[in-house]
């Protein structure tokens, strides 16, 4: 914001606004906001953060910053040159320096939280939002009326800069509510369900109660009707570190558990779920809001307000029995879910639903002294995303009866013991462990360039107790036995894994229920 810079620009704007950056949780919710700003090349944007005073969770907030290649000025420029209008979602920063009118907004669905270990509101903290008399934001941003009367317990004065505004993610969900499908297939897979687990941070919340759920979850649901991910809350990797959060989930990715990225896609994710797991966390109350089944798993926290709207939806959703099978438990949350259920959960967490663009723009525009582009203020559906997944290597395969019917079941290969019948171990030739490789009964390739007959002949001598040798190609397999035989295996759905097929040729079996559907298999000696 040197002047002596202006002359390098190119286009002519006529307000600057500086985004104040606590946590990468923050940086979500003001970018929810800034897409207001879209299009208006009147407006220049530029963020900043505390380097010097950063928040104990704050870790990730510069990385994310480059990789969005955002104008980024340091904190002591920021606070001594004149801005238009200032951004924040936590009044723990510093906002009384800053030289701009302030827009304060929560950091999630409302106020939910106090301060650990204190009677504080998070976001609502009187000695913040007032200095020296003077109450800092110009509009402290609310979800409902309700939080406007919790910030005038706190702080009278401070509450009458409060205005309700609804909630900008909850509203972006929505615009993105008929999109769940195609979100679902880009995360899980066409046809699968997706089963999320949704963990605040903190001792209460779902991975600090049941750190082996995730685990547990990608062991017991079957891969092929299932994929399972994790929205995961940044804090939990500020305080423990990226490297040892990947470390403590490494068995579970390596199953199949798909861990969304801190900065972005768990809007969609949360959209695209079949059923959300989830804690007293702002995440499980915008599930709630979208009307998904939800299962609860971690336990009442002391940081949670008494009455509040997560405190209400964690004593009106079932607990997960995590001492029992999931399948089951989760299944049953899907089929028993009564659509309107959480509605008063969500209507005593956001008033105004649908109206927060427009409320939000008209408030920031009368803030800068700035005409409103002409155009509707709404906000976009958020973008279809697709993290990598790493893909079971090795798994376990059986019959499981229901009721009269077999079906065959396959679950990624991990330490978590499996009651199946005719279980058997189907492992890469190349990527599977020597433990999984030496237990398989059947070892495969995805490598269409391997010589068939030659490489089977190999794979068998290499491992004495695999009974077949297999190759996935497009929509069949083929396959070989100890005795030189070999079969060309083609499913009658191009929505079935063709390796599938092979375990029913282990089974002895050329039609079996298999996902939700019953599955013939044609097998051709060759």
């Amino acid at each position: 914001m040197d002047p002596g810079f202006d002359h390098w620009l190119t286009v002519g704007f006529e307000r600057r606004v500086l985004v104040v950056v606590r946590t990468v949780t923050t940086l979500n919710r003001l970018l929810d906001v800034l897409t207001l700003f879209s299009g208006d090349h009147r407006v220049q944007t530029v963020f900043t953060f505390d380097r010097e005073r950063p928040a104990i969770l704050g870790a990730g907030v510069p990385r994310l910053l480059e990789q969005l290649g955002a104008a980024v000025v340091p904190w002591q420029q920021a606070i001594t040159t004149e801005f238009d209008l200032a951004i924040a979602a936590s009044e723990n920063d510093d906002l009384h320096l800053l030289r701009a009118p302030v827009v304060l907004l929560p950091h999630g669905i409302g106020h939910q939280k106090y301060y650990p270990g204190s009677s504080v509101v998070a976001g609502l903290n009187p000695e913040r939002l007032v200095h020296d008399g003077r109450v800092v934001p110009a509009l402290i941003a609310v979800a409902h009326a309700e939080q406007r009367d919790q910030l005038r317990t706190a702080s009278p004065e401070a509450a009458e800069r409060a205005e309700v505004v609804g909630d900008p993610c909850l509203d972006r969900l929505v615009a993105g509510a008929h999109r769940a499908a195609e979100y679902r297939a880009a995360l899980a897979g066409r046809g699968k369900r997706l089963v999320t687990i949704a963990s605040t941070w903190g001792p209460s919340s779902v991975l600090g109660q049941r750190p082996d759920l995730p685990l547990r979850l990608v062991a017991e649901l079957p891969v092929d009707t299932t994929t399972v991910c994790a929205i995961l809350h940044p804090g939990i990797a500020a305080a423990h570190s990226s490297w040892q959060l990947d470390a403590w989930l490494a068995e579970a990715k390596q199953a199949g558990l798909l861990v969304i990225p801190s900065e972005t896609g768990w809007q969609a994710a949360v959209t695209a779920s079949s059923c959300v797991i989830g804690d007293e966390s702002s995440v499980s109350l915008y599930a709630a809001a979208l009307d998904r089944p939800m299962l609860m798993a971690g336990s009442p926290s002391p940081a949670t307000v008494p009455g509040s709207p997560a405190a209400l939806l964690a004593a009106r959703t079932d607990p997960l029995a995590t001492d029992g099978p999931l399948a089951a438990q989760i299944d049953d949350a899907i089929d028993r879910h009564v659509p309107g259920s959480y509605e008063p959960v969500a209507k005593q967490a956001v008033a105004v639903p649908g109206q927060s663009a427009e409320l939000l723009r008209a408030a920031c525009y009368r803030l800068m002294k700035l005409p409103e582009p002409s155009g509707p203020a709404e906000f976009t559906s958020y973008p279809v995303t697709s993290p990598a997944r790493t893909e079971p290597v090795a798994f376990v395969a059986g019959i499981r009866e229901h009721g009269s019917t077999d079906v065959l079941v396959r679950l990624p290969a991990t330490e978590v013991p499996q009651q199946l019948h005719h279980l058997h171990v189907i492992a890469h030739h190349t990527r599977a462990s020597l433990h999984e490789l030496s237990a398989a009964a059947i070892v495969f390739t995805d490598d269409t360039e391997v010589g068939f007959p030659d490489w089977a002949a190999d794979v068998l001598k290499q491992w004495p107790d695999a009974q077949f040798a297999a190759a996935r190609v497009e929509d069949r397999c083929l396959a070989a036995d100890r005795s030189g035989r070999r079969y060309e295996l083609v499913p009658d759905s191009r929505q079935v894994d063709p390796l599938a097929a092979v375990s029913m040729l282990y089974l002895g079996r050329t039609e079996l229920d298999f996902g939700r559907n019953r599955v013939s298999v044609a097998i051709r000696i060759r």
